[in-house]
């Protein structure tokens, strides 16, 4: 990931690529959790797949009747598994502090820039992205500082999300 947000021509393209994109981090975070030797981080990745995995389901809706999901998902996927296999050689504090310095700035904002322009049908789930981008930053922020429970703010998402649907507008 950038630090910088990339830009779209128009929400359908941004969400269609932010949709993309929790697919392939799910299994992206799912490798890196099957290949975490330590159990307590392991976990954490667990954890984090698990919140793309309850995003994508509580998106999935608008995303098809919208015709944003990808065509391919097995391949989307993939793509997920093969980035894991380039950032498992990476210690684990560095992905803390990449996921600090870089998310913020890039998915944050580019999910924070889709606000504006969501068609009211979609702002809700624009806000799901945001919140669960910020549970996510904020768990590798608790992890490094090691001032907190970094699993605790993945939990509240958690618990945010299992009450989340969308319903399409009539």
């Amino acid at each position: 990931m950038s630090a910088t947000p990339r830009s779209f021509a128009s929400f359908d393209a941004a969400f269609a690529m932010a949709f993309a994109e929790e697919v392939s981090g799910e299994t992206f975070f799912a490798a890196l959790a099957e290949t975490e030797p330590d159990p307590r981080r392991a976990g954490l990745w667990a954890k984090v797949a698990l919140i793309e995995k309850r995003t994508i389901a509580a998106l999935r809706p608008l995303a098809e009747t919208m015709g944003l999901a990808p065509a391919d998902e097995a391949a989307v996927r993939l793509s997920g598994r093969d980035e894991a296999a380039e950032w498992q050689a990476l210690p684990f504090a560095e992905v803390m502090a990449i996921m600090i310095r870089d998310y913020p700035t890039g998915y944050l904002a580019e999910f924070e820039a889709m606000l504006p322009i969501a068609p009211p049908k979609a702002k809700a789930a624009v806000q799901l992205l945001i919140d669960h981008e910020i549970a996510i930053i904020d768990m590798a922020r608790a992890e490094l500082s090691g001032t907190s429970d970094p699993a605790a703010p993945l939990d509240a998402y958690l618990a945010h999300v299992a009450g989340w649907t969308w319903a399409s507008p009539d």
